[in-house]
């Protein structure tokens, strides 16, 4: 009896999910992004709808929405109508760091958004200026613990702050931020000295060059592009982050529908074009379905919140 009744309810949401699929989409899909375009996640997000176009069957149309580190476009999305022709293509930014420490923020990106993909990931490295007396974390950590040291970050909140942050408390170490104008503005900071070190992807770009060295790649495994570089967590500092970007959709779209949209986009992180891309540009080609995106921004929600309590961040 409860095999049957199991199987009848199957049917039941299969042929609901199917009668779904086959009245969507109707029309065009838009997809908001809330950078200007040309830079990364606009990038990657053009990817993500062409491969979501071509398996629906209608345009998937990217709008760049900018504003307040992406909070414009995210509350453009999150106030839209969960009927599968908005998504949205976020980040770390969008859907924890701006909720956790912006006050303005009006979105809560736990009950407003579910998951459709993740599609990549950014890869942070631990560097040092270059004339640092450090080759690794262990003398770089007793370097800490005997120098009053800076680091420097993209802005106030900025990934780069909290990745920082979050391994001077592993290390039970201290520092004082120096918030530059973007992360690339930090970087000639660290390698002309100015300040000392600074946890970011973007140091990856200067691999080799004698002013910035890179000690540790603060990352699960290591890194592709610089697979002799140990990272973190080798080297004896329980630590890893993860820099996120993907796609979301309003609550309240159907599940049909996220998986519809999902599915292309294994296919596309699955792809060699798509894995060479991201991999130049010194990303991961990660995927995540709906369930595992959703979780992603929980967990990393509650790791956050404890950074930056433990570290006092605000832009307040």
């Amino acid at each position: 009896m409860r095999k049957t009744l199991a199987s009848s309810l199957a049917l039941i949401v299969g042929f609901g999910a199917t009668q779904a699929l086959a009245e969507w989409p109707e029309r065009p899909i838009t997809m908001i992004v809330p950078y200007n375009p040309g830079g990364t996640t606009d990038i990657l997000a053009r990817r993500a709808a062409d491969a979501i176009s071509a398996a629906v069957g209608q345009p998937v149309v990217v709008e760049n929405r900018p504003g307040a580190g992406g909070v414009v476009g995210a509350t453009q999305a999150a106030q839209a109508e969960g009927d599968g022709y908005t998504i949205f293509f976020g980040n770390n930014a969008t859907q924890v760091v701006q909720p956790l420490i912006n006050p303005a923020v009006s979105y809560d990106p736990q009950a407003d958004f579910v998951g459709v993909a993740t599609v990549a990931d950014a890869a942070s490295f631990l560097a040092v200026n270059g004339d640092l007396p450090v080759t690794n974390v262990e003398e770089f950590v007793s370097w800490l613990g005997e120098n009053d040291a800076t680091y420097g970050t993209a802005g106030v909140g900025s990934m780069g702050q909290f990745t920082a942050e979050m391994f001077l408390l592993a290390t039970e170490t201290d520092a004082t931020h120096i918030p530059y104008q973007g992360s690339n503005n930090a970087m000639a900071a660290v390698m002309s000295g100015e300040i000392d070190f600074m946890a970011d992807p973007v140091a990856a770009t200067q691999a080799g060059d004698s002013h910035l060295r890179i000690i540790a790649a603060l990352t699960a495994d290591r890194h592709p592009n610089l697979p002799d570089m140990p990272t973190a967590r080798e080297q004896g500092v329980d630590m890893a982050i993860e820099g996120w970007f993907g796609v979301w959709a309003p609550d309240g779209t159907d599940p049909a529908y996220l998986q519809a949209m999902s599915a292309p986009l294994a296919d596309l992180v699955a792809s060699d074009d798509y894995r060479e891309q991201v991999l130049r540009m010194g990303i991961l080609p990660i995927y995540r379905d709906p369930a595992a995106t959703d979780a992603a921004v929980n967990a990393m929600m509650v790791d956050f919140a404890e950074i930056r309590d433990a570290a006092g961040i605000t832009i307040e």
